[in-house]
């Protein structure tokens, strides 16, 4: 229960901050190409524990610690991708 909780206060944190950082870097080419850099390397960190959880083998029946740190990263990825989708630039066209 308490770590569903620190879940979705990932998600609603992740989700706000990457709201006001595409906000203000999507204005030119580059800051949008800043935007997405937290989510690269949140991938790469879920890659290298999925890996790792591989390596690992099953030695015990229960969830494992790579197990809760990858929700984490789930988290910040999805929290990440509604705030990015929300704050990017709306094309409004005026009458």
């Amino acid at each position: 229960m308490y770590f569903l909780t620190a879940c979705l206060i990932v998600v609603v944190l992740s989700a706000v901050i990457s709201y006001r950082r595409s906000t203000t870097l999507s204005r030119n080419p580059q800051g949008r190409l800043a935007a997405f850099l937290p989510a690269f390397c949140a991938a790469v960190f879920a890659l290298v524990l999925l890996e790792f959880d591989r390596t690992q083998g099953k030695q015990e029946v229960g969830p494992f610690a790579t197990t809760y740190l990858l929700m984490l990263v789930v988290s910040f990825l999805g929290g990440w991708f509604l705030g990015v989708i929300v704050g990017l630039p709306h094309d409004k066209q005026q009458p």
